[in-house]
């Protein structure tokens, strides 16, 4: 691994925004490099560097990439190279995946979101992803961060009139500053909205209206199985049915007892019925004690 430079590099001179020096020197080669070339800049010396010249990278990077650490062999006396991929967002990725695009096809205005976003990222994926394996549902991610973070992707579909067609509001090399702040566009028709108890007029005026909206559910729905019914059962699914039945007898002699409550007179007849009724089956089958419960009961019947 290079030591040294085959130049000074102090006698170069940079730019403000430091992207270009008046030699046109970069990288260990020493040789200069074209506006569409994907450079990597270390974090210690800040000279620029050929994706192709260094050996930390099996891939070329996309264009605008800056999320990464990396210090050149020379600032680390040839001891190899450091490089460290940043842990990416989703919005970061679409983001530097959009930037990457409009910089390649600048007349193209918008991009389709499964052809070309996701392809892209599918293509790119072991560089942006160096430690995450894909899932099922990765692309109905990207479908839903286009949707949501408004802020910073346009739906081309006010334009077009076709569905799926997305591009940056505004095409700006991708900084980490940029992600600090909030990226989903909140007006104050939104902020009002989020603080309403949402009804169900109000849930029905704010269906989906737009076509980009209805991709979006779309994609959202794609690979769903098909939801079956589930049973339902009164009380615990390990109760069986004489269970439930004498939680239902329970439950509705508790009602009546609450209705009898409110009742005083109708209570106190009940009662008097019950003790009644009580004393009957302890005479068994004296006939004077019979009749005297029937005049009795009689009596009770007529309050009742």
């Amino acid at each position: 691994m290079a030591k040294k430079f085959k130049y000074d590099l102090d006698t170069l001179e940079w730019d403000s925004t430091h992207r270009r020096n008046k030699e046109g020197v970069y990288c260990y080669c020493g040789l200069d490099y074209n506006d569409g070339d994907s450079m990597l800049q270390c974090g210690s010396c800040a000279q620029k560097f050929h994706w192709d010249c260094v050996a930390c990278l099996k891939s070329k990077p996309l264009r605008g990439d800056i999320f990464y650490q990396f210090k050149c062999s020379v600032c680390n006396n040839g001891e190899g190279e450091v490089y460290e991929r940043d842990a990416l967002s989703w919005v970061q990725v679409i983001y530097l995946t959009l930037y990457h695009m409009s910089m390649a096809e600048p007349d193209k205005k918008y991009f389709r979101w499964r052809e070309n976003i996701c392809s892209t990222i599918n293509d790119n994926w072991s560089g942006l992803f160096p430690d995450k394996a894909k899932t099922a549902t990765w692309q109905n991610t990207v479908a839903g961060c286009l949707s949501t973070h408004s802020a910073l992707f346009k739906s081309g579909f006010d334009d077009t009139q076709q569905t799926g067609n997305w591009a940056l509001h505004e095409v700006a090399e991708p900084t980490r500053e940029r992600f600090k702040g909030p990226t989903k566009s909140r007006d104050a028709s939104n902020k009002l909205a989020k603080r309403e108890r949402p009804t169900k007029k109000k849930a029905a005026d704010s269906a989906v209206t737009t076509g980009a909206e209805k991709e979006i559910l779309q994609v959202l729905n794609e690979g769903k199985t098909k939801r079956t019914a589930r049973h339902r059962v009164s009380f615990s699914d390990d109760e069986d049915e004489e269970d439930m039945r004498r939680r239902a007898r329970g439950k509705r002699r508790r009602q009546n007892m609450k209705a009898l409550e409110d009742d005083s007179d109708l209570l106190q007849s009940v009662e008097l019925f019950t003790k009644l009724e009580k004393q009957r089956h302890e005479s068994g089958s004296n006939a004077e004690d019979n009749e005297e419960f029937g005049k009795q009961a009689l009596v009770v019947e007529g309050k009742m």
